[in-house]
């Protein structure tokens, strides 16, 4: 066989592993492959400079531990407060202030063209606004978070760091070991 007869072997491997792995991933199974395949069918990424793709991807990992932790915090807050108080606890136990910020939000997204990103009010919450309803309930979540000012000045920070990855800046590598404590302490605190 010829070396390109052997490359195109190599190759044809390859495209079928690939199809394999996808198809592991879509059924559950996390490989997290994903990262190393360029997902050029979303958008030309040679249309950018290298040196900020090569930033993006370092801050992908940043963002996905940030989205996981923001919305389990969310899962955690709405679960507590739907065994306590019921289905529509966000009436009852949410500071009225911050219902009519969340109505407002929901209302300005409405007269857009974008998608509506949840008809969960609570997904309209950042750090700080968490912060206040688990203030506004703490009696509820006194015995599994060990210390409220613990958790407010861990969901603090991490609406600090929360800055700049939401408006795509890169972490400096002492932000790096701050979120990563902060992701540790999170856990820590939890009783």
């Amino acid at each position: 066989m010829s070396v390109t007869d052997h490359l195109r072997l190599f190759g044809m491997h390859n495209l079928m592993l690939e199809s394999e792995l996808h198809k592991l991933e879509e059924s559950g199974v996390r490989l997290e492959h994903a990262k190393t395949v360029q997902k050029s069918e979303i958008v030309d990424v040679e249309l950018f400079e290298n040196d900020i793709l090569q930033e993006a991807r370092k801050m992908a990992d940043f963002y996905a531990i940030y989205y996981a932790l923001e919305n389990s915090i969310r899962r955690l807050l709405s679960e507590r407060l739907a065994e306590k108080h019921g289905a529509g606890w966000w009436k009852t136990q949410v500071p009225q202030g911050l219902q009519s910020e969340v109505e407002k939000n929901q209302r300005d997204e409405r007269d857009t063209t974008m998608s509506i990103r949840s008809e969960d009010p609570l997904s309209y919450t950042n750090f700080g606004e968490l912060i206040s309803i688990f203030d506004a309930n703490w009696v509820d979540f006194s015995d599994t978070l060990r210390s409220q000012k613990a958790m407010q000045q861990i969901l603090s920070q991490f609406n600090k760091i929360r800055n700049v990855v939401a408006h795509s800046c890169a972490l400096n590598e002492d932000e790096i070991t701050r979120f990563k404590l902060l992701v540790k302490d999170w856990f820590r605190i939890q009783s």
